[in-house]
């Protein structure tokens, strides 16, 4: 079906570059290849069977993670974050000169809240920051910084929950140093969704739905990708009704009241749709607005479902109307974050939790088929399953050493290129 719907999309629009066919048909492979691992996985974990990274956890050790622990993880975030400060001033004045003081430079990660096309959560809890700094701007970059902090300290619990403190650890390393993650310090919305959607993996863990479908109703709230958070959800409470249907557990009424509470609880992500349909028409008119801004993409329909024949994706860096610098930082990031996506997808199934790789191949898809293809880097950032399993795949400390090293030479790369803004901005 993948193929057909390639062909289709081919025939409809042919690139006009043949490096635009290679890079999406290996694309197409590498995703087709990981439906094709997922499919079985997804049968085999609704059934209520045991997943095979449950298999392993006798293989570690189960010290408490305490709040010390998580502290000192969020303190060294912020620490790390800081360091972006003058990085940011002495790249912008070895590039450009002197132009303005070190606090007015800082404003490169003050410009990106846009209040017509943001979804209402984030713009009402960072303001919260107002009362310690009395400007807005600036309470939404402190809101923003605060919130990815938060979002890496939740990320190492949950990894070192399903794995072990090594792999919690290159979690957040490989995090911190995928290029795209240094605009989370910007005021963007990024941050704070990615913690609600850490938090509700979290609570799907747990097996508390309701907890679970509560912070995706807070995702929702924050960005549209929210919506796919309903996908892990189902899957993971059908497993975990037919797993106590098989283990023949006795469900008298306290677990009949129960599962109408964790039921009942799916209505909240419908819930948040809603509100954020309502603060639409109340702020702009149209209940639609904000959704057909984050969604909605002129011309998209079901031949577009694995086109890569947009403007947006069929660039290549030796042809076009745009400098090599400008190519390298935008179209060609977008790339390899696709393939990286989808990599990672055919490494998932058997390596993370098959709810996890399931929001992995809901969201791989989406970018494509609503012509989101120049997002498809802050996308896959903000879907933390991807960093995941590249941390658990790294069996080695020679492998984890020569991938810390690439993604610290990219992330480094990508600085230099969004100071001198090469990389398009941060819509």
């Amino acid at each position: 079906m993948l193929v057909f719907l390639y062909g289709l999309s081919l025939y409809a629009e042919m690139p006009r570059y043949w490096e635009t066919i290679a890079v999406s048909a290996l694309l197409l492979t590498l995703f087709g290849a990981g439906c094709v691992r997922l499919v079985p996985a997804l049968s085999s974990t609704a059934m209520g069977e045991e997943e095979e990274h449950l298999r392993r956890e006798g293989d570690r050790t189960f010290r408490r993670c305490g709040t010390r622990e998580l502290f000192k993880l969020f303190l060294l975030v912020l620490v790390v974050r800081l360091l972006e400060f003058p990085l940011t001033y002495i790249v912008h004045f070895r590039l450009f000169g002197y132009s303005g003081t070190f606090f007015e430079i800082q404003r490169l990660w003050l410009d990106f809240y846009h209040a017509e096309t943001a979804f209402p959560l984030y713009g009402y809890l960072s303001d919260a920051f107002w009362l310690v700094s009395f400007n807005f701007n600036h309470a939404r970059f402190i809101g923003s910084y605060f919130f990815t902090a938060l979002a890496v300290v939740s990320l190492y619990y949950l990894v070192q929950l399903d794995f072990d403190r090594r792999i919690a650890r290159r979690s957040v390393r490989y995090f911190l140093l995928m290029p795209f993650s240094l605009v989370l310090m910007a005021t963007v919305p990024d941050g704070l969704f990615l913690l609600f959607s850490i938090l509700c993996l979290l609570f799907i863990r747990k097996k508390l739905f309701p907890l679970a479908n509560l912070f995706a109703m807070l995702a929702v709230l924050t960005h549209a990708l929210g919506l796919l958070l309903f996908f892990p959800i189902v899957l993971a409470y059908i497993s975990f009704l037919i797993g106590n249907i098989r283990s023949n557990r006795e469900m008298g009424k306290g677990y009949i009241l129960k599962q109408i509470g964790n039921t009942i609880s799916f209505l909240l992500i419908p819930l948040g749709v809603g509100l954020v349909l309502l603060y639409a028409k109340l702020k702009f008119g149209d209940p639609a607005a904000l959704y057909r801004v984050a969604l909605g993409a002129p011309g998209v329909g079901l031949s577009d479902l694995f086109c890569f024949t947009d403007a947006a994706f069929d660039q290549t860096l030796i042809v076009g109307g745009h400098s090599a610098a400008i190519l390298c930082g935008t179209y060609l990031t977008e790339f390899l974050y696709l393939l990286f996506g989808a990599a990672m997808l055919l490494l998932a199934c058997g390596t993370i939790p098959t709810s996890y790789a399931f929001l992995m191949a809901v969201t791989l898809p989406m970018i494509v088929a609503l012509g989101r293809t120049a997002d498809s880097a802050r996308i896959i950032t903000m879907t933390a399953p991807f960093v995941i399993t590249l941390a658990v795949r790294i069996k080695h400390r020679w492998v984890d050493a020569i991938v810390t090293l690439l993604l610290a030479a990219g992330w480094v790369a990508y600085f230099f290129a969004f100071i001198a803004g090469h990389t398009g901005g941060i819509g």
